[in-house]
């Protein structure tokens, strides 16, 4: 495992304890997760076999397995899986959740090759920039035509942009272009981030997959780490979260955001 990798997966077991409170507290990210949810519904079904690519503490999981969907959940950080192991002893989900401590160098490890689709939110993803093996991985695993829906961080953000050139502060408003990924902080830690745009990320899993659906996720709301604007102004930032939910599939608006959600379909000719 690379150095830079085997230091995200300690800061993630090292903030796995705060996890889901911090979680719960930022509204802005919870309106994030319910959108999420909806994209979610609209590709698998109940009775449906998922793969999760960083499932952290298990909120995803646990929600997929209300909804009647199996996952099968994997994380670099054993600290979160143990916190979602516990989740499923304590609500009795042996037959719905499966947790391993899998990093996404660690999918082609996984001996079932027999998914409905493949799921990965919050910009997981965006803690690596090499996706050849990954996507492969994935491909073996998921049956053809069914679905990897992945939440991602954007490269354009306009939001940042704009808050960051208020605050004089250039750098940081551009940061998200730079293709070699910068120090980015989780809680009080920092780890190498990567962005990209829907096309790169399309084409880097272009092999196996094709691209099915872009939304936007976060384009006129601000980003979650910017909730202080939620708690002062929470009737202008709801009413942007509706007009979020209004055009976030519609192109070019689609293409711009915080985060993009892209809905791949895995190839029956390969």
């Amino acid at each position: 495992m690379e150095e830079y990798l085997i230091h995200t997966k300690d800061s993630f077991n090292r903030i796995a304890e705060a996890f889901d409170e911090e979680d719960q507290e930022n509204e802005i990210l919870q309106w994030m997760r319910k959108s999420v949810y909806g994209i979610y519904l609209s590709c698998f079904k109940r009775g449906d076999k998922l793969l999760e690519l960083n499932a952290g503490t298990g909120i995803d999981a646990v929600y997929l397995a209300s909804k009647g969907i199996s996952v099968f959940a994997t994380d670099i950080s054993d600290e979160m899986i143990s916190k979602l192991k516990l989740k499923i002893r304590e609500n009795n989900l042996q037959e719905m959740i499966k947790a391993e401590n899998y990093s996404f160098g660690d999918i082609n490890k996984i001996n079932e090759k027999d998914f409905d689709g493949a799921v990965s939110n919050f910009g997981g993803l965006n803690c690596i920039s090499n996706f050849e093996s990954l996507s492969e991985s994935l491909a073996e695993r998921i049956k053809p035509g069914g679905k990897f829906v992945a939440v991602v961080m954007n490269s354009f953000c306009p939001w940042e942009i704009f808050y960051y050139l208020l605050k004089s502060d250039p750098s940081n408003a551009f940061r998200r272009f730079n293709k070699e990924g910068i120090e980015a902080n989780l809680s009080e830690f920092k780890i190498k981030t990567f962005y990209f745009t829907p096309g790169d990320f399309a084409d880097r899993f272009g092999k196996y997959f094709d691209t099915e659906k872009i939304y936007s996720h976060g384009l006129f709301s601000p980003p979650p780490y910017l909730y202080g604007i939620y708690d002062r102004a929470k009737p202008v930032v709801r009413a942007l979260m509706k007009l979020d939910n209004i055009t976030k599939g519609i192109f070019p608006l689609n293409r711009i955001g915080d985060h993009f959600v892209i809905v791949l379909k895995r190839k029956k000719n390969r």
